[in-house]
């Protein structure tokens, strides 16, 4: 018998009964495949495997029996979670724990039992429209000196991560997309697309960001820089392109050539990080492939990368998501100290990443030891880049 008070674990109920408790998601190593741990919340923040893939599972399954479970310590369990998806993408046999404890998260902030700095993250979105709760409009600073298209074909979504947190990656994409050919505008009141809350468990104010942002923006196509956002308004029915895939189009239909600076020539070897909204499966946007065209665009560039091509989809999360960085700073530092400590032994000279998000995470963690750049503000930084004559 289950609790009919958890409609939304129970969309999952039939899940919640066939883990096989392998722990995969708790200690999982393969070395054919690039498994080394999985967790980053176990290796960064608690080894209790009441904070796995696993512990959300079984969490969840005694919920929807009736048992009475201490809901403020779920909690604390839930939202120490980065909701990156690599127990789903190691899981031999499909479960999908991330996509329940993100059910579990919605559940309890229906019952306002979200922790204080999640309610804060979703009072600095609704508010603010970001969720560091800088000041609205700190978000088209990126922007000074740039003027949108009077009629443009393109709109750009930099997303909040890129617009407050690493607005170099904002200010080179809407340039390289001018280079390209397209006539690019972008709003100067910024409305966020609503992924930090539903990762939060405020569904409804999520509901709320999509609608918002689907009536401040032109029916034009959209053009949008952060993996969390893509995946948020695909999830939420709303077309959107990724820049990374405009920019992998480009440099390979001759629209976009690109000669390396001398006077700031690229690293010969460059060490990546995709960011786990464009490379586990869970958020989505497998068709894109993202990691594929990141590499293709370096190669193109004539860049080489240090990783091997099958590491993004068991790479071990870097700390940014989920609320992670805002609700447990020092796990989240532990988890990009893991990350970067392994730069030296790429052979690497600087880091790339896809997403803004762990880009700028990343950058707060370097402490200036090597850059980190955005893939675009990478090619803006050491290439000189031409496009079509118009």
């Amino acid at each position: 018998m289950t609790d009919a008070g958890f409609a939304r674990l129970r969309a999952y109920e039939n899940a919640l009964y066939h883990c096989a408790t392998c722990n995969y998601c708790v200690s999982a190593t393969w070395s054919e495949r690039g498994i080394d741990g999985v967790c980053a919340t176990l290796r960064g923040h608690t080894p209790a495997a009441s904070h796995s893939g696993k512990g959300y599972l079984a969490t969840a399954r005694a919920l929807l029996e009736g048992e009475a479970l201490d809901l403020p310590t779920v909690a604390e369990r839930a939202y120490a979670c980065t909701t990156c998806g690599n127990c789903e993408a190691v899981c031999p046999i499909g479960m999908p724990p991330t996509t329940v404890l993100k059910a579990l998260r919605a559940e309890l902030a229906d019952r306002k039992l979200a922790p204080g700095g999640a309610v804060a993250i979703r009072d600095a979105v609704l508010r603010q429209q970001n969720p560091w709760a800088a000041p609205a409009v700190q978000g088209t600073d990126w922007s000074l000196g740039l003027d949108p298209h009077p009629r443009p074909n393109l709109w750009l979504l930099p997303g909040c991560a890129a617009a407050h947190r690493h607005p170099a990656e904002a200010r080179a994409a809407a340039q390289l997309l001018g280079v390209i050919g397209y006539d690019v505008a972008w709003s100067t009141e910024p409305t966020c697309c609503g992924a930090p809350l539903s990762a939060l468990g405020f569904v409804d104010a999520a509901a709320g960001q999509h609608a918002a942002l689907a009536a401040g923006t032109p029916s034009l196509a959209r053009a949008v820089l952060g993996g969390e956002c893509l995946a948020e308004l695909r999830a939420a029915g709303q077309p959107a392109t990724a820049v990374l895939e405009l920019l992998h189009a480009a440099l390979h239909d001759g629209r976009l050539e690109a000669a390396a600076r001398g006077d700031s020539p690229p690293p010969a070897v460059v060490a990546v990080l995709d960011g786990c909204h464009v490379s586990k499966p869970h958020h989505g946007l497998a068709d894109l492939d993202a990691p594929r065209l990141l590499r293709e665009v370096l190669a193109k560039l004539g860049v080489q990368v240090s990783q091997a091509p099958a590491a993004p989809r068991y790479a071990v999360c870097c700390g940014a998501a989920g609320g992670m960085a805002q609700l447990h700073p020092a796990s989240a530092a532990r988890m990009a100290a893991a990350h970067l400590a392994g730069i030296d032994e790429y052979g690497a000279a600087a880091l790339i990443s896809a997403s803004p998000l762990c880009a700028g995470h990343l950058s707060d963690h370097a402490g200036g030891q090597f850059p980190v750049y955005g893939i675009c503000e990478f090619i803006a930084a050491h290439f000189a880049v031409a496009g079509p004559d118009l």
